[in-house]
């Protein structure tokens, strides 16, 4: 089961979107600027918070007696939520794409979408900074009690994850619909298909992949919770329902 972490394709995912400043610019950086990107605090709380929700949600396993996530999908699911809530909604779109905490990624943020070099409070970046707060505040927190459902086997797995996917979806939709309505103005988009370093990394990479897979995952995942939510009401239903006994035929 360790090993496996290795070969998630969303583990991979997380550390391409941590190491992508550093490939990118390992030309004009130092040792120490390396060690001082991954040592600044809002990588460490990142580590640590991540460290703290996976230990918390295995005492909360072992206290209500749960046996552990036996199968290779359900793992998988139970990572996609822990690394979205901590790394992805917490760190990088909240920390750092509204707050600049961290400032070689918060460049790479304003290079992939301009909105996210605005200041907050400005209108230029209003879209981007509301979805990213409310990733920060709502999905972050969502995403990691999804993750101690799923390691709990709580009956409340099924609601949590439908309304998770739900708002996944919408804040991809809303970040991206206002750039296609205009025209894509704040995105460095590779218009001239050249395929060059720069628009793999800031444009299919982080932009076209990423929106894809934040608009087929969180769909796919949520319509499956979704219908497993309308057969437990059905079920719940009938057994809710009084027998009804045959009349007697005389």
């Amino acid at each position: 089961m360790f090993l496996e972490v290795f070969v998630d394709p969303f583990v991979c995912f997380c550390v391409g979107c941590i190491a992508a400043p550093l490939i990118v610019d390992r030309e004009r950086l130092a040792y120490a600027d390396v060690v001082g990107y991954l040592t600044e605090p809002a990588m460490l709380f990142a580590a640590a918070l991540l460290l703290l929700v996976v230990a918390e949600a295995r005492v909360a396993r072992w206290r209500r007696g749960s046996p552990p996530l036996s199968t290779f999908s359900e793992r998988l699911r139970a990572r996609w939520y822990l690394l979205n809530g901590v790394v992805i909604h917490i760190l990088m779109d909240g920390l750092v794409g509204v707050f600049k905490a961290s400032t070689l990624l918060a460049s790479s943020y304003a290079k992939i979408d301009k909105r996210y070099g605005a200041r907050l409070g400005s209108f230029e970046g209003s879209a981007v900074h509301v979805v990213s707060l409310l990733e920060l505040c709502v999905k972050g927190p969502l995403c990691i009690l999804l993750y101690r459902a799923y390691q709990t086997r709580s009956p409340h797995r099924d609601a949590l994850e439908f309304f998770s996917c739900v708002t996944q979806a919408y804040g991809t939709v809303v970040y991206l619909g206002q750039e296609l309505i205009s025209g894509m103005p704040h995105l460095d988009v590779d218009r001239d298909l050249e395929f060059t370093p720069h628009y793999l990394v800031y444009f299919w990479f982080a932009v076209a992949f990423g929106c894809v897979l934040y608009l087929i995952v969180p769909c796919w995942w949520g319509w499956e919770a979704y219908t497993r939510l309308v057969a437990a009401s059905a079920r719940a239903a009938r057994s809710a329902s009084p027998h009804t006994q045959p009349k007697k035929t005389k």
